[in-house]
């Protein structure tokens, strides 16, 4: 987790449940979901989503994971320059599905990667016509829609 910054997303109410308390220990920031159950349960910020393609203007587009909806709630935040850390959108050399392993439970479930992959050039070009930088500076990533660099020169960039 990202203690550092301003806002933190996710779109699983079940990841809401799991890692919750964590979270109001930690985290500082403002917490969003467009999961209904979970915000009304934890008074969580809710954003209205939708299962269409490519960057919702009013609305996110869910895009089948978290990572593609909170690129687009930063849009919706007014964004115009994001950063992207932890998108390997690939399983590493453990076999594991994020970054961090694999999540308990009822969230180790299998990822969808692939379609992952195939949601994100529309968002990325739907990102550019808006005039929105998008930069990724995930280490290691099968994402190849976006501008790669290493997070230095990223934190760099004007």
């Amino acid at each position: 987790m990202a203690l550092w910054a301003d806002v933190l997303y996710a779109c699983d109410g079940d990841w809401w449940d799991k890692y919750i308390g964590d979270v109001l220990l930690r985290f500082k920031g403002e917490l969003w979901t467009q999961d209904v159950p979970a915000s009304s349960k934890y008074g969580l910020n809710r954003i209205d989503g939708d299962k269409a393609e490519g960057l919702g203007k009013n609305k996110v587009h869910y895009g089948s994971n978290s990572g593609y909806q909170a690129i687009n709630l930063a849009y919706l935040f007014g964004a115009k320059k994001i950063i992207l850390l932890g998108f390997d959108m690939k399983r590493g050399e453990n076999k594991k599905s994020h970054w961090h392993g694999e999540h308990p439970g009822c969230l180790n479930k299998e990822m969808p990667i692939k379609t992952w992959l195939k949601n994100f050039p529309k968002l990325a070009e739907d990102l550019k016509i808006e005039g929105v930088e998008v930069i990724n500076a995930t280490r290691d990533t099968a994402l190849e829609c976006f501008n790669k660099v290493n997070l230095e020169e990223a934190l760099c960039l004007n």
